[in-house]
């Protein structure tokens, strides 16, 4: 490093050179903690990033486990309660819609009174809710009475008050004398990782055609044990208790994973 020697009143100035740099050791120095202050601000920015996006991921998670799982329990809670039932081996929730309800004023024929068959009845006014009305239930105490090719308390509707496409004798009378209108079978499917909803499904028919038409609910769905891959069950009502459908998901996506599990109730009116 250069000096510059200058008299001032017979003082020796010793001044540094205005053109004199930094050295190398402090050069290394400056850049060793410019290196350090680096990492440091950068394992920070990279941690709070990472804190951000599992935030985001989570609260996706949650904002589409909550849609799926309303739209399942509204859609739940306007099944005919026998109507309920799990098929496919415990992966699909089926049911049966109802698009109107009523009472009708005399017994219809059944197994107990030995009536003639009758294919019309009187009954109240409809008034369609929801839906299509294409089939009429009259007393149904389980699902096997209302699916398949030949149901004890299932027939088809023709229109007006109760008019059916043909003569029918029922099961039993409903005690409060009700009937319903049902719309076509539909279900909630849990298939690989996809939860579905199918659409006018075949009433006669055991399962849920998986290959059918369908939309999807929710993606990155599975159960919370694959060792018992049953999604949903069901507690079957009776006369004085509603129908409970319990159901268990797990929503997962970037790693990242909630398990939900629900049930809902169908009011049961017989």
């Amino acid at each position: 490093m250069l000096l510059l020697m200058r008299r001032q009143k017979g003082i020796v100035v010793a001044n540094r050179d205005e053109s004199a740099g930094f050295t190398l050791i402090e050069l290394i120095a400056v850049i060793v903690i410019l290196s350090i202050l680096a990492t440091i601000g950068t394992g920070f920015v990279v941690k709070t990033m990472e804190s951000y996006q599992r935030t985001q991921t989570r609260a996706l998670i949650v904002n589409t486990s909550r849609q799926a799982l309303e739209r399942m329990t509204r859609q739940l809670r306007i099944a005919l309660p026998y109507s309920v039932r799990i098929t496919n081996t415990g992966s699909c929730v089926e049911f049966m819609p109802i698009a109107a309800g009523g009472n009708y004023f005399s017994p219809v024929p059944d197994a107990k009174n030995s009536a003639v068959a009758t294919a019309t009845i009187d009954a109240s006014p409809v008034v369609v809710d929801f839906g299509t009305p294409r089939y009429v239930s009259i007393g149904a105490m389980s699902s096997d009475e209302i699916y398949g090719a030949s149901p004890a308390s299932r027939a088809n509707y023709a229109s007006g008050n109760l008019v059916l496409t043909t003569a029918k004798t029922w099961q039993r009378n409903s005690i409060n004398k009700r009937y319903y209108l049902l719309d076509n079978p539909q279900a909630f499917c849990v298939v690989g990782d996809e939860l579905r909803f199918y659409d006018g499904i075949d009433v006669t028919a055991a399962n849920v055609d998986l290959a059918g038409g369908f939309s999807i609910v929710a993606r990155n769905v599975a159960v919370e044990n694959p060792a018992s891959p049953q999604p949903f069950s069901l507690q079957m009502g009776s006369e004085n208790r509603n129908t409970r459908i319990n159901i268990t998901l797990k929503f997962s996506n970037a790693g990242e994973s909630i398990v939900y599990s629900q049930g809902v109730l169908i009011r049961n009116v017989p």
